[in-house]
């Protein structure tokens, strides 16, 4: 479906969260900038992610979103809140929303915003379709990129390549680097996530291990990165894989700071996580292992990307929490699968 070009001067871009989603949103930051050039952008955005999003000539403004403060809040607090969310946003004059989350709560803000004109991607959820006209262009049963990006098309004629707008992140890449220095690392590195939002997408700590061990005997160190609550999973891979020495960032390090540290890197390896899609999004070789969710769909993006999917026959299942109360489709890929990929895909 394509929508009559207009001229519009002041657009709302609705994408708060999380790391992963906010990266695969990206390509359609440019691709919009490019289609307005001289149009106000503004991006509303949780604070946890908003150091990840560019700022000028993309964005001319990150509207916080305090999701967590909201919740928080009694019930006239919360209607407080809201009323001040919609002074705020009304007062900038909207002409177009653009809602990339597609949920209740992206709908909530897009009709507080007093803008008419309200476009979204194909999976508009929970009733956000209501409010929002969905947008199905010829990738809706694609790559969430693609999907996205089919609504910029909407709009009218966007550049082919598909482009991840970053900030600037070359002081924290000098860190990392001091860093990686000041702990022996030398030659090439593999860096490892090996957390994930859910649990069901995560690769076992053994299986990790056992893939730095394969990394350590070509010459290869190895670092863990992820957030403070993943202490536990880096101590177990690193007590397994002793008496090898990982190296370990595990909660170390800001959302720049990650992207500092995979730049880094020769390859990176992880489960359907954010910190993963960053590191693509950074033009870093990855892979990235997939059981209940779908690589096809939401797999790290670009040449330099490759996805391994479990043989299980119950996968993808889209599903928080294994329905079979035991996780059997992660553990279905071998390290020495995955080592094979890698070795072919490090730089």
């Amino acid at each position: 479906m394509r929508i009559l070009m207009k001229a519009y001067r002041n657009i709302l871009v609705i994408k708060m969260s999380a790391l992963g989603d906010i990266i695969h949103a990206l390509p359609s930051l440019y691709a919009l900038r490019r289609l307005y050039p001289g149009a106000g952008i503004t991006w509303l955005v949780e604070p946890q992610f908003a150091a990840i999003l560019p700022g000028m000539p993309y964005i001319d403004e990150k509207f916080i979103f305090h999701k967590n403060t909201l919740k928080k809040l009694p019930f006239l607090g919360k209607i407080a809140f809201l009323r001040q969310l919609r002074a705020d946003l009304h007062r900038r004059r909207f002409d177009l929303v653009i809602d990339l989350q597609g949920l209740f709560k992206s709908s909530l803000v897009a009709v507080l915003s007093g803008c008419p004109e309200r476009i979204g991607y194909c999976e508009m959820r929970e009733g956000s379709f209501l409010v929002t006209r969905p947008i199905y262009g010829k990738n809706s049963k694609g790559h969430i990129i693609q999907r996205y990006l089919d609504v910029i098309r909407s709009l009218g004629e966007i550049p082919a390549e598909v482009v991840f707008p970053l900030p600037d992140f070359s002081r924290e890449a000098a860190k990392m680097r001091g860093l990686l220095a000041q702990a022996g690392a030398v030659g090439k590195l593999a860096v490892f996530f090996p957390a994930a939002g859910w649990a069901s997408k995560e690769w076992p700590p053994g299986h990790y291990a056992h893939l730095a061990v394969k990394f350590a005997e070509k010459g290869v160190s190895v670092a863990l990165a992820g957030g403070a609550a993943d202490a536990g999973k880096a101590e177990m891979i690193k007590k397994m894989a002793a008496p090898l020495d990982i190296i370990d960032f595990t909660g170390q390090t800001n959302i720049i700071e990650l992207l500092g540290l995979v730049k880094q890197a020769s390859i990176c390896v992880g489960g359907d996580t954010g910190p993963l899609h960053l590191a693509a999004a950074a033009g870093v070789p990855t892979v990235s292992l997939f059981g209940p969710s779908s690589g096809q769909r939401a797999g790290t993006y670009g040449p330099l990307s490759e996805y391994i999917s479990t043989g299980a026959p119950c996968a993808p299942c889209f599903k928080r929490n294994c329905p079979r109360r035991e996780f059997v489709c992660m553990p279905r890929i071998s390290a020495g699968e995955v080592f094979a990929v890698c070795e072919k895909s490090m730089i």
